[in-house]
């Protein structure tokens, strides 16, 4: 059995969740062809056009999938990996399935496409866990990431996209007018 974080941990990931729809700052010298940079890592249009794709097989009819919460995933994913890498923490796919077991997540798992976002969200909470909330919550603040502009504006701190308040993947989509 795998130990569970406090209440307060998941609280806490929870809202570093949500806030995957929050913007980036610092747009610098983006290429046309990346979403983001994450302290020199380059997430490319493609990646997330495919990324978004996966998770749209999967969400429920009725249902978009929101880039910037894709794209939010990928970016903490992406910093995760690299504090982990700096703290010598190694992550298994056996771990992030874990994490995702039980999980609104866990149908990611079955679609090549969607995996990786999965696998981000949990490499967040691996290393969370790993080196306690509120001090992983400070490094993030401390990673260099740049945001394509067209995806909004990157919180500094949180390095979230800031775009509305549901931190779903999916979303309803809006009704079309009446006649």
């Amino acid at each position: 059995m795998r130990p569970s974080l406090p209440a307060r941990g998941r609280a806490r990931l929870a809202a570093v969740a949500v806030l995957l729809g929050v913007t980036l700052t610092g747009c610098g010298q983006t290429s046309p062809s990346a979403v983001a940079y994450v302290d020199g890592t380059k997430i490319t249009q493609q990646q997330l056009d495919e990324a978004v794709a996966g998770v749209g097989t999967t969400v429920d009819p009725g249902q978009q999938v929101s880039p910037q919460a894709v794209a939010n995933a990928m970016i903490h994913g992406l910093i995760a990996e690299h504090l982990a890498a700096q703290d010598g923490i190694a992550i298994t796919d056996a771990q992030r399935d874990a994490v995702l077991k039980g999980s609104n997540l866990e149908p990611l798992l079955a679609v090549p496409a969607a995996k990786p976002v999965a696998y981000d969200v949990a490499d967040q909470e691996i290393v969370a866990q790993k080196i306690g909330g509120d001090a992983y919550l400070k490094r993030v603040g401390e990673q260099q990431v740049t945001l394509n502009p067209r995806y909004g504006v990157l919180d500094p701190q949180q390095k979230l996209i800031v775009t509305d308040q549901s931190g779903s993947l999916a979303k309803p989509v809006a009704p079309a007018p009446s006649p």
